[in-house]
């Protein structure tokens, strides 16, 4: 009888412990190796981006559409890797091996995963999936016309069908118990995101800066957690964290008249206790946004202040002196590069007038609407020093002949593709991208003014006719 009861003593603080057990909640930041091989059957798509916390990669596949690349140093992460236009998730653990096939005529519905974590990286196919068909009425800009009660419902329907698929994935194929924890708290984020846009968009819906959302709807905010470390490497929460931030600085900036850029890492700084979401804060800040400060300087000073981790410290450093490069008046990067008659042209044979070149890929949305601006600009200041350069990158060449061939722009039509010297010679992270060269070879800005900002860009090309009649 006592031998039982022991037994069934046992037995129950077994069950107690296993039921208290929530090790799976403790994300790991031990670094290691993991391997992502890929197979794609269009064999016409000729390179990858595979993007996560602090890497960019541009990985070009074989003639026969493989890649294999070895992803060195890193901790449990969400990847995303994409072409042009579409792009997937996946997630990662040192010592994995990822293998991937697709075809990018159908690039997220062709996505399949074999060996390690296959059944979770599935999962992240049919959540991309599930979010691509419900993009519409997920669109802030068709929401913001919702009134505060429909919005709120439609939003809570759209986490509700979100988890059901986690729910019902998790019970066909069990999935990692801490990578669901992870996934809840994603949705539970994307949910916390759309909820934060919703007074700003509304505004503008409404064409009304007075309104104001009711004087509850933000209680959502007691259910979320601004210091878990664990759920730092989910997006949507890194993404909710960084607004979070950037809305006190933009405030703080815009009563003190500082620098937005600067103005961030000090409010991270002095308000982020936990050292690992601070870092991490800090450092994807940093590679995003140091080229866009207007005070680099003090931006780089700030951040070597702060950031505790020396190999991020070394990457922002080898950053800033790269950017330093195309600093104003610092001589522009001499290369060669075709035509669309299939001429070698160098960028210096193009002294003795300013330069201004654009950046651009057919793909690019944001390029083709700055199109009609350019087009303009070109008939406007034909009769200055002024010559107008089209860089295409980034697109298939026939792309790039075809665009020429139906809308024929004028200026100087030249292609560099997939060339990676050229987009790194230039700093060319995305596009569009328009830079000016003065007529003595030196970079003039390497941000200069887009098109369609026609009051700064005329400013400038006026300023430019006047100098050099």
């Amino acid at each position: 009888m006592k031998n039982i009861f022991l037994f069934l003593l046992s037995l129950l603080l077994f069950v107690t412990c296993k039921q208290n057990d929530e090790s799976y909640k403790k994300t790991s930041f031990n670094k290691g190796d993991a391997v992502f091989s890929i197979h794609i059957k269009d064999q016409n798509q000729a390179y990858l981006r595979l993007k996560s916390y602090g890497i960019y990669k541009e990985l070009f596949l074989d003639d026969e559409g493989y890649l294999t690349d070895t992803l060195q140093d890193i901790t449990e992460s969400y990847f995303m890797f994409s072409d042009k236009r579409n792009g997937v998730g996946f997630y990662v653990k040192p010592g994995s091996h990822i293998n991937v096939d697709l075809d990018t005529k159908d690039f997220i519905r062709t996505v399949t995963y074999k060996g390690d974590l296959s059944n979770e990286n599935t999962y992240l196919r049919d959540y991309f999936l599930l979010n691509r068909n419900m993009s519409k009425i997920n669109a802030i800009q068709h929401l913001a016309f919702l009134d505060e009660k429909l919005f709120k419902k439609t939003i809570d329907s759209i986490r509700n069908i979100r988890m059901q698929l986690l729910d019902d994935y998790d019970h066909k194929h069990q999935l990692d118990k801490h990578f669901k924890y992870l996934e809840q708290n994603r949705i539970k984020y994307e949910w916390a995101n759309r909820l934060e846009t919703y007074e700003a968009y509304r505004q503008f819906a409404l064409q009304d800066s007075t309104f104001h959302v009711s004087k509850d709807y933000y209680a959502f905010r007691k259910q979320l957690d601004m210091d878990d470390e664990n759920l730092i490497i989910i997006p949507s929460y890194h993404y909710y964290l960084e607004n979070f931030y950037q809305k006190i600085a933009n405030q703080q900036s815009e009563k003190d008249h500082s620098d937005v850029f600067v103005t961030f890492l000090n409010v991270v700084n002095k308000k982020v206790k936990n050292p690992v979401i601070k870092e991490r804060l800090l450092y994807s800040y940093a590679l995003q946004n140091m080229k866009q400060s207007n005070d680099m300087s003090r931006f780089y000073v700030q951040f070597k202040t702060f950031s505790t981790d020396s190999l991020h410290q070394k990457k922002i450093q080898s950053m800033y002196k790269e950017v330093n490069r195309l600093n104003p008046g610092q001589p522009a990067p001499d290369y060669e590069l075709i035509d669309d008659k299939g001429n070698k042209v160098k960028l210096s044979d193009l002294k003795g007038n300013y330069v201004y070149i654009d950046i651009w890929a057919t793909w690019c949305k944001p390029c083709m609407a700055e199109m009609p601006y350019l087009e303009k600009l070109k008939e406007k200041y034909k009769d200055a020093k002024i010559t107008f350069v089209g860089i295409n990158v980034n697109d298939f060449k026939t792309d790039w002949l075809n665009y020429i061939k139906h809308y024929n722009p004028k200026g100087l039509r030249l292609y560099a593709g997939d060339d990676r010297i050229f987009k790194d010679l230039y700093q060319v992270n995305q596009v569009p991208k328009s830079i000016l060269i003065n007529p003595e070879g030196r970079i003039s800005t390497a941000n200069a003014p887009r098109p369609s900002q026609t009051d700064l860009i005329e400013l400038l090309f006026d300023r430019i006719k006047t100098a050099y009649k």
